[in-house]
């Protein structure tokens, strides 16, 4: 029996007989972060200890960045009466496949979600921090059990992974609304942002890093008000997941979220865009491909009913694959009922057309 948490509906019924679709390896797994962007993974590897730091307090406190606050950056901290939200990164997995005696977690969406008490952010003091010893404690065991990128708040249980989903757990629910907490950190709620150090590439123009690190910092370390999960990379609603999953089975795995700009140049997202040593304002995007096969330079959209019925949008979204055919870019636009009601004859449409 599957216990439903009703988080995605309208799954289609073929998915259920995918292999870890309702139940996790018993094998260890570990995620494929290839599929990232790889500025994403650079900054993925920065969001550990007490996140962010400052001129001031690694001047006056502390050398390098360290999991364990050091006795002078505690003492820092304590002056200033700082108050830590505990922020995690949680993954959500659309796939896993088996490679040997391991398997391979495939991530759709990276969240952050900061821990709450009584539905409200919570926070702690720098001496709980020093006390209970960053580096003796595995985050990465932990998980939430009923999350989706798709609502607004998060659902079920923060708990080890194995409470709930171990090998001996009679327990089967839909592994893509698992919550995998990849790293935790502490951040600083009196941080002045326009203060706030992160590294980056330094063989880079730094009008454009710095335009960069301005997003950055903004979407990780500015303070959250509500409990809400902030969202920093991945798809967009559940029939692109479905759509993603299903081609997924076949070896495929086309870049989720491409940026499409007017002047013909195309970025996989806005941390690609950086790493090509490009910033292009918002007001020259053309559209954001929800799937797109560069290879055969191929743009799928999902068009649910609720936002593409309409004959306004209808003529939009005509325009702007008008406007990809003179920049050499196929459209593909892939009606939610087909993906829901459909899904195999759909995705052998979409492999038919990257053949060609």
């Amino acid at each position: 029996m599957i216990l439903d948490n009703g988080l995605i509906n309208s799954r289609p019924k073929v998915l259920l007989d995918t292999e870890f679709y309702t139940e996790l390896p018993s094998v260890p797994f570990r995620f494929d972060y290839s599929k990232l962007p790889s500025f994403l993974n650079i900054d993925l590897l920065q969001l550990f200890g007490i996140m962010p730091k400052t001129k001031e307090l690694i001047k006056n406190s502390q050398q390098g960045f360290f999991i364990n606050p050091s006795a002078k950056e505690v003492e820092y901290y304590r002056k200033k009466e700082t108050k830590f939200q505990i922020i995690n990164v949680v993954a959500n997995v659309h796939t896993f496949k088996l490679e040997g005696d391991t398997a391979i977690a495939y991530p759709y969406s990276l969240s952050l979600i900061a821990g709450q008490k009584r539905g409200k952010p919570d926070t702690c003091s720098i001496d709980f921090l020093d006390k209970i010893g960053l580096d003796k404690i595995n985050f990465s065991e932990n998980c939430y059990t009923d999350y989706s990128p798709f609502l607004p708040v998060e659902e079920g249980f923060y708990a080890p992974i194995g409470m709930f989903f171990g090998k001996n757990s009679k327990v089967k629910s839909y592994t893509d609304t698992i919550g995998f907490i990849l790293e935790t950190f502490f951040l600083p709620t009196d941080t002045e942002l326009d203060k706030a150090l992160i590294s980056g590439p330094h063989e880079f123009d730094q009008k454009i890093i710095d335009k960069y690190n301005k997003y950055r910092i903004k979407r990780y370390f500015k303070p959250f008000t509500d409990v809400r999960p902030r969202r920093i990379w991945g798809c967009d609603s559940p029939i692109e997941l479905f759509l993603i999953q299903a081609l997924a089975q076949r070896g495929v795995f086309p870049t989720i979220q491409t940026l499409i700009f007017k002047n013909g140049e195309v970025h996989d997202n806005f941390f690609e865009m950086i790493a090509s040593k490009t910033f292009i304002k918002g007001d020259e995007l053309l559209t954001e491909a929800d799937l797109y096969f560069p290879d055969k330079k191929i743009a799928l959209f999902c068009d649910s009913t609720k936002h593409h019925r309409t004959s306004k949008a209808k003529l939009k979204d005509e325009n702007i694959s008008n406007e990809l055919n003179s920049l050499g870019i196929k459209s593909l636009r892939i009606q939610g009922r087909e993906i829901v009601h459909d899904l195999e004859n759909t995705v052998e449409r979409i492999l038919e057309e990257i053949k060609n």
